[in-house]
């Protein structure tokens, strides 16, 4: 089941004022397993494309062509891949940890009623 992930990471760069590190959401389209194991996890099949979405400068949104004017796009790309790395560490245990808590929740409401 493909489906939109987000991840908040940083996105670097060498500006006037020094180096900057600014707050940036990236859009990931992953495909995931449809089955879970035991444990409630579930695997990333495929990553079809990560995109930085926005970053926030000096209280402004911003978006990715503001970045690849200021950095170009090789630069941009280079710092998804960073993005795409980081979400890959947590997001299955992530993941696993949402479906817990909805199971929690859904266990909860039953016996509520």
């Amino acid at each position: 089941m493909s489906r939109f992930d987000y991840h908040t990471g940083t996105l670097t760069m060498d500006a006037a004022e020094g180096y900057v590190e600014a707050e940036a959401l990236f859009e990931i389209d992953a495909l995931w397993s449809r089955h879970r194991d035991r444990y409630g996890m579930r695997s990333i099949q495929w990553v079809n494309n990560i995109s930085l979405d926005s970053w926030t400068f000096d209280g402004r949104k911003q978006t990715r062509e503001t970045a690849v004017a200021l950095l170009g796009e090789d630069e941009v790309a280079r710092q998804e891949d960073l993005a795409l790395i980081e979400w890959r560490q947590t997001a299955e245990q992530d993941d696993a940890d949402e479906y817990a808590d909805q199971m929690r929740d859904m266990r909860h409401d039953l016996a509520a009623e």
